[in-house]
């Protein structure tokens, strides 16, 4: 409920701002978006040899592009996020309709809301903290890294991987194509049949003792979803980390 609230409410904003704003703004160097500042779309570019860092602090704008090796760090406001290049964007607040993660950026989410979280190309998502989302969806070969926060859906397909060793999830796990979801922790096990849609759970402890029960989506998500029990989990996910690196190179 509380989800839906301010998903709702930030529609409403969203579009109020829309109409009555049209402004863009191309940003080159270290800049500020705070209370009272309003714009249509924000782009972000470096000025080598220099890397751009923006502060959104407040404030609206109804998209924000970055480029390059630019980064956004956002503790409030409302908007759209697109991330392309080797981008970064670390949000610890405000609130985001849809963020996404293309090429080889990465979009960290330590806090704020997120309605929506896509991971695309090679981009990776983290989720950590007290991130709130309530759709996670990666596809091609994004990777999508949850330890943290309270996420209500998870889906991937094609080549996606979902690396899962914390966080609350209240909904479910769904996962087709080649896609693999990566269960972290302690006394694993999941099941074909039962849960709420009947299509098999997942459960067990994460690595701090925090019990967990997670429903399946589908009935083809059972067959996607590996259990990584500790303390093998730690290793395995060092080396896909460099194995991700090398792929990348």
């Amino acid at each position: 409920m509380k989800t839906h609230i301010i998903f709702w409410g930030f529609l409403v904003v969203f579009c109020f701002t829309g109409i009555l704003y049209g402004n863009d703004w191309d940003i080159y160097s270290d800049a500020v978006i705070e209370d009272g500042d309003d714009y249509w779309t924000v782009r972000v570019y470096d000025s080598p040899p220099d890397h751009t860092t923006v502060d959104m602090t407040g404030g609206s704008a109804n998209v924000i592009q970055t480029y390059d090796v630019s980064t956004l760090n956002m503790s409030g406001g409302i908007t759209e996020v697109s991330a392309h290049d080797e981008s970064t964007i670390n949000m610890s607040g405000g609130t985001i309709y849809t963020l996404r993660a293309g090429e080889s950026s990465t979009a960290n989410v330590f806090g704020g809301f997120v309605n929506s979280l896509h991971s695309w190309d090679v981009g990776i998502v983290n989720v950590w903290g007290e991130g709130d989302v309530f759709a996670v969806d990666t596809r091609e070969e994004g990777i999508v890294n949850i330890s943290g926060g309270t996420i209500d859906r998870v889906r991937v397909l094609e080549l996606g991987i979902v690396n899962l060793s914390g966080g609350i999830l209240n909904d479910s796990l769904y996962a087709g194509d080649s896609g693999i979801i990566y269960v972290y922790g302690k006394d694993l096990f999941k099941f074909p049949i039962g849960g709420e849609y009947n299509f098999g759970y997942v459960y067990g402890e994460w690595h701090d003792g925090t019990g967990f029960n997670i429903d399946f989506g589908s009935s083809e998500t059972y067959s996607h979803v590996v259990l990584i029990p500790e303390p093998s989990a730690v290793l395995l996910l060092v080396t896909g980390s460099i194995l991700f690196k090398r792929r990348k190179r």
